[in-house]
C-alpha cells in the first residue's frame, strides 16, 4: 500500500515538473554549411503560476541545447546564459531567438536532431521542447578563392587567410555564403550568409586595396545586392541597388576601396510609394471646378 502511494506521488510531482513550462522550438532553416550558426527561436509559455526570472550576472545558464547524431551519438551541449536577468511571466509566452556558435560549431556532416532544454530556477530541473532535425553539408569554393593578409586593427593581424564564395542550392533556392579560412591550417574562421542569388546576371567579387571583399550579385529581379566583408568575418556594409533599363549597377575598384557606379539606390524594406487614385469617369477635372456653367 505504501509502494502504491508513493508512485502516485512520484506521478503527480512528474506531471507538476512537466507542467511548468510548455517550450518550443523552431529554426529559421533546417540545412547548415559547415561552420555556419544555427539560429535558433525559442518560444516559452510560463505555466508554473508564477512569473519566472531566469539568468543574470553570476547566475546558472538558464538555456541548455542537446543535439545527437543519427547515429545516436550526443554532442557535448550548448548552456547559454544571459548577464540581464530575463522574467518569463505567469501564463505569457515569450520568445528568444538564439545564435549556436563558438561553443558549437557545424563542424560535423551529417543529420542530427536539436532539443531546447529551459531551466525552472527553483525547482532546479530542465524542461525539453520539441525535436528538430538539422542537416549538416558542405561544398567546395565554386565563385571564388583567393588569399589575403589580415591589415592591423582586426583579429588575427598579420594572418594569412581566404576569402571563398560559394553558391549552394537549398531547396530551389540558390544562395550566396561567404567563407574565411585560415590559409595555413585550413580551419573555417566564419561561414555567413550573403543572400538568395539569381544567376542570370555574373556576380562580381574582388578584394580591395584594404583586403576588404566586395560582391554584387542580382538578388531579386531588377535588384542588386552589394556587400563588404571585413578581414575578421564580419559583415561591414550592406546596400541594395535598382536595375533601370539601360543602367545596370557594376563593381569597380578604386584608388580608395570600391566603387558601384551606374543603377539607384534602392530600399528593399521601404514601403512602396502610394498610387494616384484613378479618377471616375463622373468626376469633374480640379481645373473645371471653378468655370461656370453656361446658361440655355
Amino acid at each position: 500500500m505504501n509502494r502504491i502511494l508513493l508512485l502516485l506521488i512520484l506521478c503527480l510531482c512528474c506531471g507538476q515538473a512537466r507542467a511548468q513550462y510548455v517550450t518550443n522550438l523552431t529554426l529559421l532553416k533546417n540545412q547548415f554549411l559547415t561552420g555556419e550558426p544555427v539560429v535558433a527561436v525559442v518560444s516559452i509559455t510560463n505555466r508554473s503560476g508564477d512569473n519566472v526570472i531566469v539568468g543574470g550576472h553570476g547566475s546558472k545558464d538558464w538555456l541548455q541545447f542537446e543535439i545527437t547524431q543519427s547515429t545516436g551519438q550526443r554532442l557535448t551541449p550548448v548552456s547559454i546564459g544571459s548577464e540581464e536577468p530575463i522574467t518569463l511571466p505567469a501564463g505569457g509566452t515569450t520568445k528568444h531567438t538564439v545564435e549556436i556558435s563558438g561553443g558549437y560549431s557545424t563542424a560535423n556532416l551529417g543529420t542530427f536532431t536539436m532539443i531546447a532544454n529551459v531551466l525552472h530556477p527553483l525547482s532546479g530541473q530542465y524542461f525539453m521542447s520539441n525535436k528538430v532535425r538539422v542537416t549538416i553539408t558542405d561544398s567546395k569554393p565554386n565563385m571564388f578563392d583567393q588569399p589575403f593578409g589580415v591589415p592591423q586593427g582586426f583579429d588575427g593581424a598579420g594572418r594569412q587567410r581566404r576569402y571563398q564564395v560559394i553558391l549552394f542550392r537549398e531547396l530551389n533556392d540558390l544562395q550566396l555564403y561567404c567563407r574565411i579560412t585560415d590559409d595555413r591550417s585550413n580551419a573555417y574562421i566564419a561561414t555567413f550568409l550573403l543572400g538568395p542569388a539569381m544567376m542570370a546576371v555574373q556576380p562580381q567579387i574582388s578584394i580591395d586595396v584594404h583586403n576588404k571583399l566586395h560582391v554584387l550579385f542580382l538578388a531579386m529581379p531588377h535588384v542588386f545586392c552589394h556587400v563588404i566583408v571585413n578581414p575578421d568575418g564580419k559583415i561591414h556594409q550592406r546596400t541594395y541597388y535598382r536595375d533601370p533599363e539601360g543602367n545596370r549597377p557594376s563593381l569597380i575598384m578604386t584608388q580608395g576601396g570600391a566603387q558601384v557606379v551606374g543603377g539607384e539606390s534602392f530600399d528593399p524594406s521601404a514601403p512602396p510609394p502610394k498610387r494616384k487614385k484613378l479618377r471616375k469617369a463622373s468626376d469633374r477635372p480640379e481645373d473645371m471646378e471653378s468655370v461656370p456653367k453656361s446658361k440655355n
